[in-house]
Formats: C-alpha cells, sequence, structure tokens
C-alpha cells in the first residue's frame, strides 16, 4: 500500500488508524450536522446519552434501526440474486473486518483472479489515507450485462493495467431505497444524497489505485427508481450514475474536495474534540446542532436537548444553518433574543418570512395565543356549516416492511392502518378511531368499511345521506391515499 511518493502506508496501531478515516464517516459532514460527530466519538464527556439507553426506549419504534435491518436484508437477497447467475466471492462478513489488511489483500487477489462479482471487498486509499467495505466490485463485462444503460458513452471493454485479465472493475453501492433520478441519470448533490456520492466516491478512487484505472463513474442500484415522470420497481433496471468529476452545487467544489474536507473534520474531532464543549455555548462553531437535518442517529434526543437549550435559530420554521450564519455574525444566537427576525435572518421570501415573524410574535412575552385573531381566509367555504361534517386523520404505513419475496420487484405495501374521525351533534364532540386488525389489504378493507358505515349511520342519524356530508382532512395525503386504497380494492 504505497502512497504517490511510494512511501507506504500500512495502520498498525489504534494511534495510526486514528488518521484514517472510512468512507462512511463522510455522511455528517455532507449532512451539514457535525454534532453528531462530536457526540460519537466522545460520548461519555459530554454526559449526553443515546437514545437507545434512555429510559422508555422501545427498539419497536427506532425507524433508524429498523431501515439499518432492512438494508442488510435487501443487500443479502441481492446477493443471493447475483450469485445464481455469476461467480461470486465475499471478502469480508463483519465490519471490523475493514481495518484487516489480509482482506485487502485478498480483495485485490480476487481481482486479479477476474472473479465476476466481489462482495464486501476492502479497499484502501493510502494517499488520502481512507477506508471502506464496498458493497459491490462488478466486473465492467458483467455490469454491462446486469444494466447495459450503465455504460452509455464509457469504455466498456477497457482493460485495467493493474490486472492481466483485460477487464476492470467497477463500484456498486447498494442501498433499500427508490433512487430519485436526474435528467442525466445522476442523483441530486443535496445533503440528502450527497453523503451516498461521496462514500461512492472514496471507493472509485481507492478501486481505482488497485487497479490501475479509475473509472469514470461509480453506481448506486436500489430497490426501485423514479426519473421524471418515469417509474420503475426492479432492482437492476436502472442505476444511479456517480460521476467521479461531479460538481456540487451550492458548495462551489467537487466531491474530490468535500471528501477531502470531511475526512479533515473527522480527524480534528479525533484530535481536537476532547477540549471542546456545547454547552452553555459551543466552543467552536461546528458544535450548533443543525435542526434542519435529519437522520440523527442514535442522537436525537440529545440534539433536541442541546438545540432547546441553545434556542436554536435552526428552531424555527423555514431557518437553514445559512440563515443561522447570517445572524450570528450580526451577534444574534438564539431566536428569543428580540432582535430576531425574518429580515435579520435574511429569509427573503416574502411568504417565508411572514411564517418566520408570526412564529417569533406567538412564542414572544405577551404573544397571541391564538393566530390570526381573526379568519380572512375561505371564510364561507368553514362559515357555512355543512348538515353533517367530519373531520378525518388517516395514519399511514409506507411500504419500507419489504420481506424481499418478489426481488427484484420492489415488495411491501403501503396502506391506512388507522382512522380517526370526530364530529359535533350538537355542541357535543364525537370521536370514532377504526385500526386494522393487522397489516394487509384485506384488513385495511374492513377497517375502511367500518369507517364508512359509520359515517353513514352518522349521517342517517342526523336525517342527511352521506353525499350530504363534508369531510375535513388534515392534507391532501388523505384523498390519494384513500384513492389508492381503493383501486387495491377493486
Amino acid at each position: 500500500m504505497l502512497r504517490d511518493d511510494g512511501r507506504p502506508c500500512d495502520p498498525q496501531t489504534d494511534l495510526d488508524w486514528l488518521d484514517w478515516v472510512a468512507a462512511g464517516e463522510t455522511r455528517n459532514w455532507c449532512r451539514n450536522d457535525l454534532l453528531l460527530d462530536w457526540l460519537d466519538e466522545f460520548p461519555t464527556i459530554h454526559g449526553f446519552a443515546p437514545d437507545d439507553q434512555l429510559p422508555g426506549y422501545d427498539e419497536t419504534f427506532d425507524l433508524g434501526r429498523f431501515l439499518m435491518r432492512q438494508g442488510r436484508a435487501f443487500e443479502k437477497v441481492v446477493l443471493a440474486d447475483l450469485a445464481q447467475r455469476w461467480q461470486l466471492v465475499r471478502i469480508t462478513h463483519r465490519p471490523d473486518e475493514a481495518r484487516d489488511l489480509s482482506a485487502a489483500i485478498a480483495t485485490h487477489e480476487a481481482m486479479e483472479a477476474g472473479v465476476p462479482i466481489i462482495a464486501g471487498g476492502v479497499l484502501r486509499d493510502p494517499q488520502l489515507r481512507m477506508f471502506g467495505v464496498v458493497d459491490l466490485l462488478v466486473r465492467s463485462d458483467v455490469l454491462g450485462q446486469l444494466c447495459p444503460a450503465a455504460f452509455v458513452g464509457d469504455p466498456l471493454e477497457l482493460a485495467a493495467i493493474g490486472l492481466s485479465h483485460g477487464r476492470h472493475y467497477r463500484v456498486v453501492d447498494v442501498k433499500f431505497k427508490t433512487l430519485d433520478l436526474l435528467k442525466m441519470g445522476g442523483l441530486s448533490t443535496s445533503p440528502s444524497d450527497l453523503d451516498t456520492l461521496a462514500q461512492a466516491w472514496v471507493y472509485n478512487e481507492a478501486l481505482g489505485r488497485m487497479q490501475g484505472y479509475t473509472p469514470p463513474a461509480s453506481y448506486v442500484a436500489g430497490r426501485a427508481w423514479k426519473q421524471g415522470d418515469e417509474r420503475g420497481d426492479r432492482c437492476w433496471e436502472r442505476l444511479a450514475r456517480v460521476s467521479h468529476d461531479t460538481v456540487v452545487r451550492g458548495r462551489d467544489t467537487d466531491l474530490r474536495d468535500v471528501v477531502q474536507q470531511a475526512a479533515a473534520w473527522i480527524r480534528r474531532v479525533r484530535t481536537e474534540g476532547a477540549e471542546w464543549r456545547v454547552l452553555p455555548l459551543p466552543s467552536v462553531p461546528e458544535l450548533w446542532p443543525n435542526m434542519k437535518a435529519n437522520g440523527a442517529g442514535p442522537w436525537h434526543d440529545a440534539k433536541a436537548q442541546i438545540a432547546t437549550a441553545l434556542a436554536d435559530l435552526t428552531l424555527l420554521p423555514r431557518v437553514n444553518t445559512v440563515h443561522r450564519a447570517r445572524a450570528h455574525d450580526a451577534g444574534v444566537t438564539r431566536w428569543d433574543d428580540p432582535r430576531t427576525s425574518s429580515e435579520l435572518l435574511g429569509v427573503s421570501n416574502e411568504r417565508e418570512a411572514a411564517i418566520v415573524d408570526a412564529v417569533l410574535a406567538v412564542n414572544r412575552p405577551g404573544g397571541e395565543t391564538v393566530r390570526p385573531e381573526r379568519m380572512v381566509v375561505a371564510t364561507q367555504a368553514w362559515r357555512d356549516r355543512a348538515p353533517v361534517e367530519f373531520f378525518v386523520d388517516f395514519e399511514f404505513l409506507p411500504d419500507l416492511n419489504d420481506d424481499f419475496a418478489a426481488f427484484p420487484r420492489k415488495g411491501g405495501q403501503s396502506l391506512i392502518f388507522q382512522i380517526g374521525s370526530g364530529t359535533y351533534q350538537g355542541a357535543q364532540w364525537r370521536f370514532e378511531q377504526f385500526t386494522a386488525r393487522d397489516l394487509s389489504l384485506a384488513a385495511e378493507a374492513r377497517m375502511i368499511d367500518a369507517w364508512l358505515a359509520h359515517l353513514g349511520l352518522v349521517a342517517t342519524e342526523a336525517g342527511h345521506g352521506l353525499g350530504d356530508a363534508r369531510l375535513v382532512h388534515w392534507s391532501p395525503a388523505e384523498t390519494s391515499n384513500f384513492e389508492r386504497a381503493y383501486d387495491n380494492a377493486r
């Protein structure tokens, strides 16, 4: 494992490994949620406990862990499917093997032998001092058979100088997600996808050093895809293409710079972070929590506590870290500072600025209990009471609970599992709740039938037909999900 200057770079001790950064550790830099890295690195210093160590924690409701389990299960079924069609060699089975030099050597040996598909290969980049376990290394000709569109404009048959068999390998990262593809087949560089791009870039760069050829792109395979008006529900039907020279919009840089900045941040946390503090004020600006970033891992509660104690500006609606930085430059760090306003924050959109100022006004001492004082929009729609009126809220489940029996087609079933329905009878509020007995389409249909029967009964008791009733619902989601349930039941 040689650097560009010819010097060997083989970490042996824990101290050596402090300088090496795993590909997945770029995630929080990409998502602009840097507090999480500090919480992860020093869990006993800051005094906060991860979510799973808090009283009342129930793994049943831990979406993050559920998605991780589903991700592993999805990868497992992907490998099983590929192994039925091509020779597949798995290098690692545990995360800690990522540091094992013998695993990196075994990966190179499998590439040199021309194995069609290598799973769990270990890649090291001694120049960047980065490493990781890549989901799949797929030989170029095999990838061309799996997904011919992956090589549009690329040299499929190009040989890598570091391999003797006249082929080269490409990185494929496997994600349990629906790929939201841009017009040219890539993913956006928004924070929600940037960490996926950065991780694939690290693998591709390391692969290039190992095989003597850096492919122009790496790839992401998902459980389904959408691209403009097109939709697909099969893995391998379309891959997300991660161009190695991707420019990151909004950061005025490319993926290489983003990755190097993320790695530098991780090294800084490790070497300096033990002296940092987040309360009563963050000792470094990177520790201010970003409440607009999703996916706080095991630190949801800690992050919320910190943000509340700091009265952090990103707790406000429509206020992101750019707005916060502007306020900090003006000497304002808390939302409850009397000087805080949409103008100071730089919220330029007129409608969003009005929302920010309204929220601030209500939450300040002496603020209105109810706002607005008088309704001036759509007055007739709600003033003219219908003969029968119901207030309805649906609770939905997405299709994430996939057992993968239909693979490569996406499985799982999105459905309505609970309906809350209330009405006023005179001055008396009457509320009924309907819950599916199990998570099946048949149970959903029975629940909806029971709810419709209830609506009909209430309307009849009021001396009207169901067609005279008005249903007030929370959002368009109720309408679209009811239509989907109707289509499923036909």
